[in-house]
């Protein structure tokens, strides 16, 4: 089955799953399940299924599910930040109200718990019961961390974990629950995913900095103007001396920051070559995925995936 294949069958049941009792719902519904997106978390669940062989039909609604923890994170996600644009859209706060976002972001948690509890597997269930504790805990992390200098990498690591990784991981686990694999295995199979959502996230940190908006489609130095300690400063913190340390701090510590901030943190990025260290990074960490797939068989999702990897690292 094709990728476009797949996803097609994942936004068909997703309208099947999400309720709409009242006229606003009806029109968030159609605004979360349009609005798009890569479906990364979905497909990678549907993928480990094919990697496994698991013949069932459960993938369809867990991945469907983990779609829908995605999207009310970014439904909170948006009020809590105030943002008022989301992939080239008004938010669903900035069209209907920050109060409606809240509560449709819990109705849509809503529907993917009671179709998780239709499937009677208590192990998926207490999965992904924990994704949404470990959102919580990583959303009061974050905001009690991102403008603190005080912020370290292990900080910044509980933050990406609860935020983007725990849900992968639930992901790549809940494939082999499905297909009646040791605790072993599905110990292995979570570590996988949880190390692809930590990539994920800091690769989507350097975006930031190291590619242009038209590229990436995120605006260029948002963060920086923003005043958050994302992954590239926590690197170049760590590769700095204490003068220049003092000195990045300073920057983040302002009100606003000019564009000669802007021209100052590039130029100290460049001097200490960080794009180049965390393109080696995530190249030592594409290597442990590739060795991990390596023992499934060649087919056209293994390939798939490899291609994804290729393009993430």
């Amino acid at each position: 089955m094709s990728v476009a294949k797949v996803i097609s069958r994942f936004d068909k049941n997703l309208y099947s799953i999400i309720g709409e009792n009242l006229p606003v719902l009806k029109k968030i519904k159609a605004y979360v399940i349009e609005s798009g997106g890569k479906r990364i978390r979905p497909v990678t669940h549907y993928l480990f299924c094919r990697f496994l062989n698991y013949e069932g039909k459960q993938w369809l609604d867990v991945g469907s599910v983990a779609e829908l923890i995605h999207a009310a994170s970014l439904l909170h996600d948006d009020v809590v930040d105030n943002a008022v644009i989301r992939r080239g859209k008004p938010t669903v706060g900035a069209k209907f109200g920050n109060k409606t976002a809240i509560l449709a972001g819990d109705f849509l948690l809503a529907c993917g718990i009671q179709r998780l509890n239709d499937l009677g597997n208590p192990k998926i269930m207490g999965l992904f019961s924990q994704v949404l504790k470990d959102l919580s805990v990583s959303e009061l992390l974050q905001m009690e961390w991102e403008k603190n200098p005080k912020i370290t990498p292990k900080i910044y690591d509980s933050v990406i974990y609860g935020k983007t990784a725990s849900l992968f991981g639930a992901c790549t686990e809940s494939a082999g629950r499905l297909a009646g694999l040791s605790e072993k295995e599905c110990s292995a199979l979570s570590e996988f995913g949880v190390r692809l959502g930590k990539l994920f996230q800091k690769k989507d940190d350097c975006l930031d900095y190291f590619h242009s908006s038209k590229d990436s489609g995120k605006e260029f130095l948002k963060d920086f103007k923003n005043g958050l300690f994302t992954y590239p400063i926590l690197v170049l913190r760590e590769k700095s001396n204490s003068k220049e340390v003092k000195e990045i701090n300073s920057l983040f510590s302002k009100e606003e920051r000019s564009k000669q901030d802007e021209s100052l943190v590039l130029s100290m990025l460049n001097d200490k070559k960080i794009e180049s260290i965390l393109v080696d990074e995530f190249k030592k960490e594409k290597q442990y995925f590739q060795n991990f797939l390596s023992k499934y068989p060649e087919s056209s999702e293994k390939k798939l995936f490899q291609e994804q990897l290729d393009k993430l690292t």
